[in-house]
């Protein structure tokens, strides 16, 4: 997937890697902070990111097209949030 430059790696915290447990089994299912969803390697089910940060939609010139790459894998980000 296309990484918006605002989601830079480099620039992480460790806190932007976490675990989350899997509510089908308990295992588990490590998240990065922009992954949306994953799927269990235990049990398959699909796992929701609690924590998922896709800041950069508020301010970014690329934002409307990286939600589109997004939407067409099936994720399903909020869009960016208007400030009216």
């Amino acid at each position: 997937m296309l990484r918006c430059p605002g989601q830079d790696q480099r620039f992480w915290k460790p806190e932007d890697i976490f675990d989350v447990k899997c509510l089908g089994c308990g295992h588990s299912v490590e998240f990065f902070k922009d992954e949306p969803k994953r799927k269990c390697r235990n049990c398959g089910q699909t796992v929701v990111n609690p924590k998922i940060d896709l800041g950069c939609a508020k301010w970014c010139q690329y934002a409307e097209q990286c939600l589109a790459v997004m939407r067409e894998s099936g994720d399903q980000p909020e869009g960016p949030k208007s400030s009216k």
